[in-house]
């Protein structure tokens, strides 16, 4: 799956005046941009195809796919979409040029050309597609891993050299410096939300059941108690208390777990925390979210999963929004959110076009006499 777009500062420790969130680093050789890839992409690729976009000295869009090859003189059939995906997001970036690299760890370690002759069918399928563009394909880099010391060379100049430390790039010390995390890969990402245990999830199932009986004979005795204005309010209260909570070092146990997947249900709800991204609350209800993603069943799991990919999204975690909106789409193939969302990201939308979303969301808790802490500023970059 590809990770969408985020754009990157393009002096070491200078500030970008037009956009001082951003710290201006220098790419200075093929090397050192193979070596900033993990910073960029925010893990440590494997067997990936990456594309990088350029808008004059400035890195734009960085992408990446699963590197499948074909056989013969065949691509895999699912490159072709992902190369006219790629395509897509460089022309809506406004790209001049794209630099593709290329880890492929079943390389031998001095390849012949005929060991690179299926990344070169790729790389002339992508040449075709940014020529219909008026886009530039720039240097095709491969590599077997980006570690230190590990060889590269140019698919098309036949040179080459050895990468320095993707630890010590100044693009990784930008990204470390500003709260960003670079995972070791991307299964680490989806550890993040991986369920728990079966036995766990089913014991919150039960406990959902329970608590949903409960709601609907409530609701039969109590006329006040269907108001959808009391629901709604209820159900907000109930996550925000919880989220307060867990603020505080107290993790939601069974029954309040259940509760709240039953809140997450109300579209109210749901749609009001959404604002929290954007707010001071920000990391809580991310913890929140993955907590409910571990141990929630299907489909519930999907309304947190959700919440967690525009929060990320928000921030510009662009590997940690698309894992976990896969996640919440393989829950519930229905969830509208999700798949908004989802498509979103894969067309390299910023995040600043989502800011619509958050602030629907801050309405809607002031409609419900709630008050949710000021949203602060998006970041100018995608994901």
């Amino acid at each position: 799956m590809t990770t969408s777009p985020f754009s990157q500062p393009p002096t070491p420790g200078s500030f970008d005046p037009d956009h001082p969130e951003r710290t201006v680093v220098r790419i200075s050789d093929p090397g050192t941009l193979i070596s900033a890839v993990p910073a960029l992409l925010g893990f440590h690729p494997h067997r990936s195809l990456v594309a990088v976009c350029f808008t004059g000295t400035g890195v734009g869009a960085v992408m990446r796919h699963d590197l499948e090859l074909g056989d013969g003189d065949r691509i895999a059939p699912p490159m072709d979409l992902v190369l006219a995906q790629f395509a897509g997001v460089a022309d809506r970036e406004g790209a001049d040029r794209v630099l593709v690299l290329m880890i492929d760890d079943r390389l031998p370690a001095r390849p012949h050309p005929t060991d690179l002759a299926r990344h070169r069918l790729l790389v002339d399928e992508f040449s075709n597609l940014l020529w219909r563009s008026d886009i530039e394909l720039g240097q095709v880099l491969v590599c077997p891993r980006i570690v230190a010391g590990a060889p590269w060379w140019d698919l098309g100049g036949g040179h080459g050299g050895t990468l320095p430390d993707p630890g010590s790039s100044e693009v990784a010390v930008a990204q470390v410096v500003g709260g960003r995390a670079i995972r070791a890969s991307r299964n680490e990402i989806e550890a993040l939300v991986a369920p728990a245990a079966p036995a766990v999830r089913d014991r919150i199932a039960d406990r959902i059941d329970d608590a949903r009986e409960r709601r609907v004979q409530a609701t039969a005795l109590n006329r006040a108690a269907a108001d959808r204005t009391t629901v709604e309010r209820a159900g907000l209260d109930t996550v925000l208390a919880r989220i307060a909570q867990l603020e505080a070092g107290d993790e939601p146990d069974g029954p309040a777990t259940a509760e709240l997947a039953l809140a997450l249900e109300i579209t109210a709800v749901r749609d009001a925390v959404l604002a929290l991204a954007l707010g001071e609350q920000a990391d809580a209800a991310e913890q929140l979210w993955i907590h409910l993603a571990r141990v929630l069943p299907d489909p519930e799991r999907a309304e947190p999963l959700a919440l967690l990919g525009y929060s990320a999204y928000a921030r510009g975690d662009g590997p940690l929004a698309g894992v976990a909106l896969g996640a919440a789409l393989a829950a519930d193939p229905c969830h509208g959110l999700a798949a908004l969302l989802d498509r979103a990201l894969q067309a390299g939308i910023r995040p600043t076009s989502l800011r619509e979303l958050a602030e629907l969301g801050h309405d809607i808790a002031g409609d419900l006499g709630i008050a949710l802490p000021p949203m602060t500023p998006l970041p100018s970059g995608g994901v």
